[in-house]
């Protein structure tokens, strides 16, 4: 057999990750080979995604599809978090549908954005099973798979793409499990035709235990996905009869939603792994692992579906950055793999912290493993929040907002990769003074979505605060008045900006 010209993407899985790049690299003129074996709709999991989730749905170009598919949409979250008093927390702008988050069945879900990619050109094979990834040279790569009635094939391409989840077909070699948080969930359908005695019947429900924590998304009036999250070790069943006992005897541990099962049906019961994992490499000059194939974050914060979407946006730009200019290839990766590694180390930061919370109230060893870990900063930009000169500086133009700035003597540029559109570029950035030498990086570009390097330039060229807020809004992009303040702040505390004599 003779294999098809090379593809300049070969994408495995067909999930939101797989379904999202090869969307974006088709649209983009670039030839993709999506390969997918759908999961059976009995074992698809109900997830929940913010209203943020919208806008990288938009940028894919699926947020229209999204709509008109009609999943459950939701107004907040319902939570006992270490404690018996309930929380109700309510999306802003309540009622208005860009501010309400979607309750999604992942099969229905995943259906949506693979129609989308091979809408926009993706080569989909949707009962392909892989059965072997080779590293032919520094260019190229060949995917052995089975295609139902086509038999044994072969694919060539550029770049192979792992969006294969935890089975992490290529993933799984750089694969680092993270000590303490070796989870399973136990997983139930329930139906209730009388509804749910709840203050709003669309929001996900989280409550934790001494033994772990539960949560419940809602894909129907009707019904709701009820997951138990429990220590690994403690929880290996048979299956059967055995594992519905368990998780019975889980669901009864957890006070407010076991109440709330009460008169509901059991439909059916699985069990998945749930451990958290990160990747010692996320990219190389074959290979690019995208949303949970590079990394796998805490289930709790409802970010493991947007987490996959952004993955497979930067993943696309840094391919297509790729393909389009050879040259910047080393750049593009090192951005992805930066990023990917930042997002990972900010997730489980907040699990730690919820960790903490939990075990004040629930001390069990569940608890424990996950809140005595060492603390992993996030390092994507320079931790200047506390930093008592920018504190002072954000009170000063707080108290007069007029300003008379200049660029400081001596201030020095060096390159730094920045995304421009569909690409990775490099553009100058501010080389750090001594204040700054505690920062990840030695240049400084962006701080809280700001371009400080646009902001210094605005701002020598105005006079009062609002003035400069409204030139970069109009001439950047539309960001809060604090984030402008606080970008602001920086730049004189650190000395790049001065005030003129």
């Amino acid at each position: 057999m003779v294999p098809h010209a090379p593809y300049d993407a070969i994408v495995l899985g067909g999930g939101p990750a797989g379904s999202a790049v090869g969307r974006l690299l088709s649209a983009w003129g670039h030839s993709v080979l999506l390969l997918d074996t759908p999961t059976p709709s009995s074992r698809g999991l109900a997830e929940s995604l913010p209203p943020s989730t919208q806008k990288l749905l938009a940028h894919i170009g699926v947020l229209e599809a999204v709509e008109r598919a009609g999943f459950f949409r939701a107004t907040g979250n319902t939570v006992w978090w270490g404690s018996d008093d309930r929380r109700v927390e309510t999306f802003h702008s309540p009622g208005a549908r860009e501010a309400m988050g979607y309750q999604i069945h992942r099969p229905d879900f995943d259906r949506v954005l693979r129609d989308g990619a091979r809408d926009a050109g993706a080569e989909l094979r949707p009962n392909a099973r892989v059965r072997d990834v080779r590293f032919e040279s520094d260019r190229s790569i060949a995917v052995d798979y089975d295609d139902g009635e086509r038999g044994r094939q072969t694919a060539a391409g550029r770049f192979v793409l792992d969006c294969t989840g935890r089975a992490g077909l290529v993933g799984r070699r750089f694969r680092r499990a993270e000590p303490g948080y070796r989870t399973c969930a136990l997983v139930g359908v329930w139906k209730k035709p009388s509804g749910w005695d709840l203050p709003d019947e669309t929001h996900t429900i989280v409550e934790t235990y001494d033994e772990g924590w539960m949560w419940s998304v809602p894909v129907s009036r009707d019904t709701r996905h009820v997951g138990a999250m429990v220590d690994r070790a403690s929880s290996t069943v048979a299956g059967g009869r055995e594992l519905e006992q368990v998780y019975r005897a889980e669901t009864a541990k957890a006070t407010n939603l076991g109440r709330l099962l009460d008169g509901a049906t059991l439909q059916r019961v699985w069990t998945c792994d749930a451990s958290l994992y990160s990747s010692e490499q996320y990219a190389g000059p074959q290979f690019l692992l995208i949303g949970d194939a590079a990394s796998f974050i805490d289930p709790l914060s409802s970010f493991g579906v947007k987490k996959a979407l952004a993955s497979a946006w930067l993943g696309a730009i840094a391919v297509h950055t790729c393909l389009t200019d050879p040259a910047r290839q080393d750049v593009a990766l090192e951005f992805f793999s930066n990023w990917e590694r930042d997002v990972y180390a900010k997730h489980l930061g907040r699990s730690r912290e919820f960790a903490r919370e939990a075990q004040a109230r629930h001390p069990h060893a569940f608890w424990a493993s996950r809140a005595a870990s060492d603390d992993v900063k996030d390092a994507s930009e320079p931790d200047v929040a506390r930093d008592p000169d920018v504190l002072a500086a954000f009170e000063r133009f707080k108290q007069s907002p007029s300003i008379h700035l200049a660029l400081a003597d001596g201030v020095r540029f060096e390159p730094q990769p920045v995304i421009r559109d569909r690409e990775i570029v490099l553009e100058d950035a501010f080389v750090t003074q001594a204040g700054l030498k505690a920062c990840a990086t030695s240049a400084l570009r962006f701080m809280g979505n700001v371009d400080l390097v646009r902001l210094a330039d605005i701002a020598c060229r105005h006079t009062d605060v609002p003035d400069v807020f409204e030139d970069y809004c109009r001439t950047c992009a539309p960001v809060p008045l604090p984030s402008v303040v606080g970008g602001l702040s920086v730049l004189v505390a650190k000395g790049i900006l001065h005030e003129r004599a």
